[in-house]
């Protein structure tokens, strides 16, 4: 069973500098440091609230993060599912066609881990992961939202269904952006899938230059999006005053990814 997202990954030149901005300026705990030799990388987890971000540093030439860090550049890597039972969650994805890379589960820094085939889900790279008993917990809601692209809708929800056993909960057109916004929610934090509206070829054009796959993005609700704006402008940061947001009911303002170690950062205030 997945019980919510634990975290998501990103590949960065360097941990120490990317948590100036993280740990430092964000004001997240650092849950784990720590150099996996056999897989080439520095992991570094920071909590938000009941999920975390997770920092990957390659540590060695030739190794998949490293290519990853060297053809993409500073970005998104992975989103990963905290399942109570990794074995049996395995055993269930791949008895209804979900490739998988690791068919049995293998040592990480978020506990025992395993990951799914990007074919088998829109071009993301999935981990599951069941953690340890004395690792961060917390039943405060972290991430808002965060977003991947798909150019099928429907073909997009059976996937995520396949994997989250979720089903999608709301529909949100976009007029000006030409996109649709289909919610999928996975404990406190909704998996937007975002893909053309019929009526546009605005967000097509997107997908044939991007391809699908997540968004280099995390939302993160704040009480006061003002405050936020200020705070951040005084340490230095570039943000655009608050605008009104695609969602119902909401306001949000972003650090660029180029700010932020290649993970863009949306603030959003919902009045409610």
């Amino acid at each position: 069973m997945i019980e919510k997202i634990h975290h998501i990954g990103v590949v960065v030149e360097d941990a120490d500098e990317a948590l100036r901005f993280f740990r430092d300026a964000m004001g997240l705990d650092v849950t784990a440091d720590k150099t996996i030799e056999e897989q080439g990388v520095r992991g570094v987890l920071l909590a938000v609230g009941e999920n975390e971000i997770e920092l990957l540093q390659p540590t060695q030439s030739d190794t998949g993060v490293s290519r990853y860090l060297e053809s993409k550049g500073q970005t998104i890597h992975h989103i990963c599912f905290q399942t109570s039972n990794i074995i049996d969650e395995l055993a269930r994805l791949e008895s209804i066609d979900i490739e998988l890379i690791d068919k049995s589960p293998r040592s990480g820094l978020a506990g025992e881990i395993a990951f799914i085939h990007p074919n088998s889900a829109n071009g993301v790279l999935v981990e599951l992961a069941q953690v340890a008993t004395d690792t961060h917990s917390s039943h405060e809601k972290g991430f808002d939202h965060l977003a991947l692209t798909s150019a099928d809708v429907e073909q997009a929800k059976i996937i995520w269904k396949k994997i989250t056993t979720q089903d999608a909960t709301n529909n949100i057109s976009v007029e000006n952006r030409g996109m649709l916004i289909t919610q999928v929610p996975v404990s406190q934090c909704v998996l937007e899938i975002l893909s053309p509206l019929d009526s546009s070829d605005i967000f097509s054009q997107r997908l044939n230059s991007e391809g699908e796959g997540m968004v280099s993005m995390v939302a993160i609700e704040v009480t006061d999006i003002v405050a936020e704006i200020g705070r951040f402008r005084g340490l230095g940061y570039q943000l655009p005053d608050a605008t009104i947001g695609p969602l119902p009911d909401s306001m949000v303002t972003t650090i660029s990814a180029e700010q932020c170690y290649g993970l863009a950062i949306q603030f959003i205030e919902f009045s409610r």
